[in-house]
This record gives structure tokens, C-alpha cells and sequence, in this order.
């Protein structure tokens, strides 16, 4: 079984090498025949990963512990389920998953356009992806190889880190690897759009949905990783803008400018140019991510370690970039053809425009923080490290600023918009903003940035309510009747524009929980003894005692306390240490969640009297963050799910190679 799975990534790496070569002879010649070889090959790669990939899981799953791999990430106690998640656990592993994902995401557009007679596109689209396939072939091939065999076969494997032995890691890197991996599919497009000189808006079209499921899976896997460490590194928070988060947050930053400033050049034929940045930004970026997860040059609990690989992951990002600069340069004169100016600096393009601007500043103020510490290391010989307090300094306003956009950007109009018409549509929102300014600040919010947040906040959602009200007040006019019939039959029919009302209502629902979090943070330790009580917010905690327990896998001590509110007693919760064998001890934390607020509890230690040290961490609104990330992910689904189609949109790509090359041959 072994050595079919190796064997399967050597039969890969070879049929996918003869792929690009068949699709550089097919383009050259313009010979289908060398088209359709292609795709067959395409069709190979992916069988064979995938029988890779089920190997190494069967691997794991029987305890082959002769696979170094299987016996550095798994043992004989761990459970079915992590067990099979150990797949991605390691460096060797996750390039495996990674690429297998990449060669299906190939497979899809191979077999979405193969019979498409005007899918001129396909070809070049083919060769940029299985570019990519065939590099990451290349690393489990040569460089990191999954099926490598240990020197001794031990009875038992070292075991899965016990960090990674929770549900919010099985789920993190998978969705920010389909996040990650997705991007390649509009790069794919973009540079095919450039090869053949067909710059149009007919990319964008093929590759809307691509786009949109892979930022929705990024923002998965970045929420998922927040709600991993909220839970398991028991320090009370949800993001400690760490390198390897910051390294999955930028793409997140250029693919929400891209996602916004597409809808212009498909509205309008403007920023072709701008749009091919973005994606060439969006795609490099999570190559770059990459690189610094796994190069070792920065410290992380999220980082795989020393490894030469993360530097192959930086050649090959300068060969993209290099390559897609290169294109974009030699069509730059194509692309400003037919570039309409904008018209008024009040409209939507406007407005979408400065929210590209803030995004990509977002994006840039990242970057520098995470990167400089080992600037400053290269230039100095010292590396200054760059914390929390820089990139909360810097990139709240920004933030602050894009929520501003959000509320007065369903107000414009395209082209232009009449400042007494802004002014009326503005009236009903600023009032009610201005209204609930006294009413924040009474409730104890007086601080200008959460200030800001909360009533700005407010602002989006009544504007948002404010325009399903018009939309509902005009098809009454119009006779219709029941005023939710009208809203399911507008929502249905008008899908993209609702779904992405519920994208930006759930993005506020996230703003607020993080503000909530962010700015009024309650955080306090206590030394307590049996019996005692301490008093934290609107809380009284009462320390019962101490319990000792074992499990199949680990020891623990749990300390059992007694929550009481105004209205009385309300909950056990039971922070605890676990034990491993051989293994650093783990902190499991206690959490009560509601609405209002998260009680949120740490067991830092304790004494042979069993007097104990408990953390405890009261986080406002932070359960918004996740009612946010459903709304995102309900909104997203609705947006592409029930967009209605168009039959033209082929039509619209250009024609000729296919069908002239398939006659020809």
C-alpha cells in the first residue's frame, strides 16, 4: 500500500508534466487534439492523488507508524477522528492535501468547459493551473515527500500535538485551504485573459462564483482559527494579530477589494487593470503566506517550523509575480482601450473605489508589521518586533473608515449621485446614529473609537433595512401584495444584491463582537481557596474545590466553580489542566456564552493546599463574531445559489480557437 501511494504521486508528476507539455504544443499549434490529451491527463492527476491522499489516511487510520509521517502526527490511543485529520496536521501531509485540492479544482473547470465549442480560454486557463500542480508535485515528489519510510518502526507514533486535538483545528486548515487553493482558479483566468488578448470582463464572468466560494472559505478558515485559539491557547482572546494569522488575513483584504471592484468593470469597463492586480495580489499573497508558515523565519504557534521548503515557496512566488507583471505590462495598452473615467467623486464607483483604497491599505499596514521585524533583523542585526499595539493603532481607523463606506455606499447611485437626493436618503440613518450616540455612551461606552463603531454600525444595518423598505414600498405601489411574498420574490430574483446586504450585515455583526472585545476587555487573576468567592463584573465566582481525572490519552485536574449573577446561582464551570504523556500541559478553558457577553475562565495553577490561580476574562459581545460568520456564510450561499444565470454568458467569450482547431484536426 505504500509504495502504490508513492508510486500514485510519481505517475502524477510524470502525466501532469506531459499535460503542460501537451497544452504549450496544443496552444502553439493550435491543435485540439493536444488540447483534449491534456485534459484526459488532468482527469489522471487527479485519480492518482486521490488515491495518494486515501492512502495516507488509511495509513493513519491502521497505525503504519513505518511512514514517518503517520508515526510523528498519530498513535495507537489518539481517536478515529483526529486520526484521519492527521492528513493535514504536518508539513508533508497539508502539501499533499493541498495539491490533491488544486488538481480537483482543475479537474472542475476541465470538465465544466471540455465541451464548451467557445471556450477559446481553456487551454491557457489549463496551463497556468497545472503549472501550479505540477510545482506542488514537485515538492511531495523530491523536496518533502509524505510516503517517506522512518529508519526504526517504533510500536507506538510520537502522537498529534494536543494544541491541534480540537475541532477548530480539524476545520481551519481545510477552509482556509480551499480558500487559498480557490484563488488559483481566477489567477488562472486572469493570466489566460491576458495571454490571448481578450481583456473584456468575460473572466470575471467565468469565475464569479469561484471567487466568491473561495473568500467565503478563507473567512471560514480565519474564523475557525480565531475560535481554535479563543478556545485552546487559553489567553482569552480570539486574534493576537500573530505573523501566520496576518499571513491568511492579507489575501482576505485584496480578494474583498477584488470581489467589490469587479462589479465596476462588469458595470462599467473600468479598472482592468486595477482588477488584474488585485487577483495577481490576492493569489501571490497566499503563496506568501505559505512561505511564511513554513520557512521558519518567523515564531508561531501556527508555523510548521524550520524548513527549506518555505523557500521554494518564495522562488516560486517571485516567478508568478514576474511573470504575471510581465503580461500585464505587455497589454497594458490594450487594457486602457475602451477604460471609461469616473464621472462624479459621489457615486458607487466612487465609493467602491475608496473602499479598494482602504482595503489594499489594510493589506499594506499588515504587511509592513509582519515583515519588518525581519527587515530590521537584516538591516540591524536586530529583530524589533512589531506587536498587537501597532496594528490595532493603525488598522482600527482603516476599519473604522470602511464601515463608514458601508453605510453611505447603498445610498449612491452609478455615475453620479444628486446631493439632494444623498442628503434625503442620509437623513433617516444620521438621525437615528446621532440619537444613539447619548444612548451608547450612557451605557458606559465612552471611548471614540467603540463610539464610533457601534453608532456607525448602526447606520449600516438601518440603511440596509432602509432599502429591502423601499424595495417592499414600491412593488406594494405596484399592486402587489403581502410584504413578505414581495421580499422572498425580490431576494430570489435579485440574488447578488441581497445576498451581499446579508454579507454586509454579517460583517457588521463581526465588527461589533471584535469592538465589543477589543475595547472593553475585562481582565483580572485571582488567588482563590476552597469555598472562597470573588466578585469580576456582574459576576460572583465561588471556588468548591479541586477533582483529579484520567483518560484514555491524558490526565487532568479540573476546578469546579459556582457562577452566580444578579438573579442567583446560574451555572457550573470547570476550568482545567490536562496531561499528556510526554507532552506539554494543555489549558482547557471554561466559557459561558451568551448575547451580552462571554465569562470566560483560566486554571493558570495551584497549591498542595489546593489554593488555586484562575484568570478570568469577561469579553463583551464576542459571540456576535460568530452569529456574524453564519450570516457571511448564509449570504454567500444565497448570493451564488440563487443567482439566476445567464444563458449568454458564453457567448460572450471569444470564439474561434475551439471550433477552428477541432475542424482543422
Amino acid at each position: 500500500m505504500i509504495e502504490l501511494g508513492s508510486s500514485s504521486l510519481t505517475i502524477s508528476f510524470i502525466i501532469s508534466a506531459f499535460s503542460l507539455i501537451a497544452l504549450i504544443i496544443g496552444t502553439s499549434k493550435k491543435d485540439w487534439r493536444f488540447v483534449e490529451a491534456a485534459i484526459r491527463g488532468t482527469k489522471a492527476v487527479t485519480f492518482f492523488m486521490s488515491i495518494s491522499v486515501g492512502i495516507l489516511i488509511y495509513a493513519f487510520v491502521t497505525n503504519e507508524f513505518s511512514i514517518e509521517y503517520v508515526s510523528n502526527y498519530s498513535e495507537i490511543s489518539l481517536p478515529l477522528f483526529y486520526k484521519i485529520t492527521g492528513l493535514w496536521a504536518g508539513q508533508k501531509g497539508s502539501l499533499l492535501f493541498w495539491g490533491w485540492l488544486l488538481a480537483v479544482y482543475t479537474y472542475i473547470v476541465a470538465v465544466k468547459d471540455e465541451k464548451n465549442p467557445g471556450a477559446t480560454h481553456l487551454p491557457y486557463v489549463l496551463t497556468f493551473l497545472n503549472i501550479t500542480v505540477l510545482f506542488f508535485l514537485f515538492l511531495i515528489n523530491f523536496v518533502t515527500l509524505p510516503f517517506e519510510l522512518g529508519a526504526i518502526v517504533p510500536g507506538d507514533g510520537g502522537g498529534l500535538n494536543p494544541l491541534l486535538q480540537n475541532p477548530g483545528m480539524v476545520f481551519h486548515p481545510p477552509t482556509l485551504y480551499l480558500g487559498y487553493v480557490g484563488f488559483a482558479v481566477p489567477f488562472s483566468y486572469a493570466m489566460a485573459a491576458l495571454v490571448t488578448g481578450k481583456v473584456d470582463d468575460w473572466w470575471i464572468k467565468r469565475t464569479r462564483a469561484w471567487t466568491l466560494f473561495s473568500w467565503l472559505f478563507l473567512t471560514l478558515g480565519i474564523v475557525f482559527g480565531g475560535w481554535w485559539a479563543y478556545r485552546e491557547l487559553g489567553w482569552g482572546g480570539v486574534w493576537g494579530w500573530d505573523p501566520v494569522e496576518n499571513a491568511s488575513l492579507m489575501p482576505w483584504f485584496t480578494a474583498t477589494a477584488f470581489l467589490h471592484s469587479v462589479m465596476i468593470q462588469e458595470r462599467r469597463g473600468m479598472l482592468k487593470i486595477w482588477n488584474l492586480i488585485l487577483i495577481i495580489l490576492t493569489f501571490g499573497l497566499s503563496i506568501f503566506g505559505t512561505f511564511i508558515t513554513r520557512s521558519g523565519i518567523i515564531t508561531s504557534v501556527h508555523a510548521f517550523g524550520q524548513s527549506s521548503v518555505g523557500y521554494v515557496f518564495l522562488g516560486f512566488l517571485v516567478v508568478i509575480l514576474a511573470v504575471s507583471g510581465y503580461l500585464v505590462l505587455s497589454r497594458y495598452s490594450l487594457l486602457k482601450e475602451h477604460n471609461p473615467k469616473m464621472e462624479s467623486l459621489v457615486s458607487k464607483e466612487s465609493s467602491f473605489l475608496y473602499n479598494n483604497i482602504i482595503l489594499v491599505g489594510l493589506c499594506f499596514a499588515t504587511f509592513w508589521g509582519t515583515v519588518f521585524p525581519l527587515i530590521s533583523e537584516a538591516v540591524k542585526g536586530v529583530k524589533i518586533s512589531v506587536g498587537p499595539p501597532f496594528f490595532n493603532t493603525v488598522n482600527s481607523p482603516l476599519l473604522l473608515m470602511l464601515v463608514v463606506l458601508m453605510a453611505i455606499c447603498p445610498l449612491l447611485g452609478w455615475r453620479r449621485t444628486s446631493m439632494k437626493g444623498l442628503i434625503k436618503n442620509l437623513m433617516l440613518p444620521t438621525s437615528l446614529m446621532v440619537l444613539s450616540l447619548p444612548a451608547i455612551y450612557m451605557i458606559g461606552v465612552n471611548r471614540a473609537m467603540p463610539l464610533f463603531f457601534y453608532s456607525f454600525s448602526l447606520f449600516v444595518i438601518v440603511t440596509i433595512t432602509h432599502e429591502f423598505y423601499t424595495s417592499i414600498r414600491v412593488a406594494l405601489r405596484d399592486g402587489e401584495s403581502g410584504w413578505i411574498s414581495i421580499l422572498l420574490t425580490l431576494a430570489v430574483k435579485n440574488s447578488k444584491r441581497y445576498g451581499g446586504f446579508l454579507i454586509h450585515v454579517g460583517v457588521i455583526f463581526i465588527v461589533v463582537g471584535l469592538a465589543g472585545y477589543g475595547y472593553h476587555q475585562f481582565k483580572e487573576d485571582f488567588t482563590m481557596k476552597p469555598g472562597q468567592q470573588v466578585v469580576a463584573q456582574d459576576y460572583t465566582l465561588k471556588y468548591i474545590g479541586l477533582q483529579g481525572f484520567k483518560k484514555s490519552t491524558y490526565e487532568g485536574v479540573v476546578a469546579n466553580m459556582e457562577i452566580y449573577d444578579a438573579d442567583g446561582f446560574v451555572r457550573m464551570l470547570t476550568p482545567e489542566r490536562r496531561f499528556y504523556s510526554g507532552k506539554e500541559p494543555t489549558t482547557e478553558v471554561a466559557i459561558m456564552s451568551n448575547l451580552k457577553e462571554d465569562l470566560y475562565l483560566i486554571l493558570r495553577g495551584w497549591e498542595a493546599d489546593h489554593t488555586i490561580s484562575l484568570t478570568v476574562v469577561v469579553n463583551p459581545l464576542l459571540m456576535w463574531v460568530w452569529i456574524g460568520t453564519t450570516t457571511i456564510v448564509f449570504g454567500t450561499l444565497w448570493a451564488v445559489l440563487l443567482r439566476r444565470r445567464k444563458d449568454t454568458e458564453t457567448e460572450a467569450l471569444a470564439v474561434d480557437f475551439a471550433v477552428q482547431t477541432r475542424s482543422e484536426s
